[in-house]
């Protein structure tokens, strides 16, 4: 009798703990709802200069940082001279149109998407500072 006392106590104890360490696993990873509008295909991924890995274009080249501040404090500072010296790292005006395409395109298929406004107006006043 102790025993099975004993046994259903461990039990218990055993699955308070495991549904309070789920609930607090949904609480720190709350489901997300998802922002991207199926009706509109994602495009491509537009050609970086030797076909390098996007951040060392997007960071690297054409200074955009990371999230949506660094993308806003890179179209802020902008200037015909940065343009001038992404020619010289054979980045073309085809693709800076490529990329305000392409990221004019995340911004109405995904509104979740903080970024992705901040980097086609960049594109867009690259592509006018050409």
């Amino acid at each position: 009798m102790l025993k099975s006392l004993f046994l259903s106590s461990l039990l218990l104890i055993t699955s308070s703990a495991s549904f309070a360490a789920l609930s607090i696993s949904e609480k720190i990873r709350p489901t997300v709802n998802s922002q991207v509008n199926p009706n509109i295909q994602r495009l491509e991924i537009p050609p970086t200069p030797n076909n390098m890995k996007l951040p060392e274009f997007g960071q690297g080249i054409i200074g955009w940082g990371t999230g949506p501040d660094g993308a806003e404090a890179r179209l802020h500072k902008i200037t015909k001279t940065d343009v001038e010296n992404l020619k010289t790292q054979e980045v073309s005006l085809e693709m800076i149109q490529a990329w305000q395409k392409f990221y004019e395109n995340e911004t109405r298929r995904n509104a979740g998407n903080p970024t992705a406004p901040f980097r086609a107006q960049l594109m867009k006043k690259i592509a006018e500072l050409w």
